[in-house]
């Protein structure tokens, strides 16, 4: 690879193995940003909100959901790669590069062709209907369209361990979103306009930073393989019915309260979702630690059940604690961000974190599989989404309803898993054990080692 095309010093397509100070060093780059997409996403919804006002939010709250529930699983395509790019290296390096320039020029024409028919279609309804939001839309969907670029080429830059790269460009599709909206809203625009094209455009800036950072992996002429071909397309469904599930049970529901309950009170429910869906980061990451560390011992065919009981006790204390903060500061949690119009919200805050902390386990549940290469459970989260769609279809008829559904179907969700991994160390309650196992094992040591001296 020309590196003259890599300006980040992390860039490292060989084949030597990653030493563990620089798999920390990676991990928390990749968490560091995370962390800066989530505060970016964050401040744009607090500019958001305060210059829409809870029902025009309402509005962009739901259709910023709807952008998430559709290009969620277009992920899938960014771990096929990663894992092509990297499992693909010295002589199957020009291979892999041959997957990857086939797949970002297939998949966005694909994307380009229903992205044109989409628009095509809401502008034919639009006239027809005058209430329905055109330009908002069509920018929602230029922004998934954008988003195939940003993970396709995240992915062929995760897979060449080239995580500086990849965090600058996931990042910045964050970051720029509130800059971009204050710039907008002095512009001739609506507001809902403005504030739905800075996503596009963040998203977009993001796009043209990761294919173009590796824009030398593009220079392949060759074909790939049919092999190598097959094998990145093998995986794509399972993963992404998973993304597509994860997608719907952590979204859906702000889509919904628009359409059951609509004007302000949507609005307030999108501001309470706002605040309560900023738990997820904990999951996030914590899959950044935990998945290299699940593949290790699966790949030595060592235990991984301990690793899951650790991620799912610390989403639960992560839960608790928001949930006993919420209880006194919900009002001025909601105040501060959104303004007083809507402190309403903040009577939810309470059992929204809940019902988030058994989405955000759900979360941890299926990407521990997939590191697992085991899809079983991956699978069933599709389930789960239709199951919460049915619920919300039939009985979405309130705020609170809306949460408790949510609750319900992550909560059906654990069981199911424990259901299908009950006699097996994938077991949440069986690792569990085994975590507290180790606990008193190492303060009997520990104890017999005072006693001795």
């Amino acid at each position: 690879m020309d590196t003259r095309d890599a300006p980040y010093d992390c860039v490292v397509p060989s084949d030597q193995p990653i030493s563990e100070t620089g798999g920390l060093r990676s991990s928390l780059t990749v968490g560091s940003s995370i962390a800066a997409w989530s505060i970016g996403a964050f401040a744009f919804y607090l500019v958001a909100g305060r210059a829409l006002g809870p029902d025009s939010y309402g509005l962009v709250a739901a259709l910023q959901s709807m952008i998430i529930v559709l290009g969620l699983p277009l992920a899938g395509l960014q771990w096929s790669i990663a894992r092509v790019v990297a499992s693909n290296t010295g002589a199957g390096r020009a291979d892999a590069q041959a997957v990857y320039r086939r797949a970002l020029g297939r998949s966005m024409l694909i994307a380009l062709s229903l992205v044109a028919a989409a628009s095509a279609i809401t502008a034919i309804i639009g006239m027809a209907n005058p209430g329905v939001p055109v330009w908002p839309l069509i920018l929602s969907y230029l922004t998934v369209l954008a988003m195939v670029p940003l993970l396709i080429g995240c992915g062929n830059l995760q897979g060449e361990h080239r995580y500086a790269g990849f965090a600058w460009s996931y990042a910045s599709t964050g970051v720029l979103r509130a800059p971009l909206l204050l710039l907008l809203l002095l512009l001739p625009f609506s507001d809902v306009d403005a504030t739905m094209l800075a996503t596009a455009a963040a998203v977009t800036v993001g796009a043209i930073w990761a294919v173009g950072l590796a824009r030398s992996d593009l220079r392949v002429r060759t074909a790939p393989t049919n092999a190598l071909w097959r094998d990145f397309l093998a995986a794509l469904p399972a993963v992404a019915v998973g993304l597509i599930g994860i997608a719907a049970l952590t979204n859906i529901d702000v889509v919904a309260a628009k359409i059951a309950i609509g004007g302000e009170q949507a609005g307030l429910f999108g501001a309470a979702s706002v605040v309560a869906k900023s738990l997820l980061v904990v999951p996030q990451a914590l899959i950044v630690v935990l998945l290299p560390r699940v593949a290790a011992r699966e790949a030595r065919g060592a235990h991984t059940g301990s690793l899951l009981a650790a991620g799912i006790l610390a989403m639960a204390v992560a839960g608790a604690i928001a949930m006993v903060i919420a209880v006194p500061l919900a009002d001025p949690i909601i105040t501060l961000a959104f303004g007083s119009q809507f402190s309403d919200a903040s009577s939810l805050l309470v059992p929204f974190f809940g019902a988030t902390t058994l989405l955000g386990a759900l979360l941890i549940l299926v990407n521990h599989h997939v590191a697992r290469s085991d899809h079983r459970f991956v699978w069933a989260v599709g389930g789960l989404a239709v199951l919460q769609v049915v619920l919300l279809i039939f009985f979405a008829t309130s705020s609170q309803a809306i949460i408790a559904i949510d609750a319900i179907v992550g909560g059906v969700g654990l069981i199911v898993h424990e259901m299908i991994y009950f006699n097996t160390d994938e077991s949440m309650l069986r690792g569990t054990g085994a975590q507290f196992a180790a606990i008193m094992r190492r303060m009997t040591r520990r104890e017999s080692g005072r006693g001795a001296t």
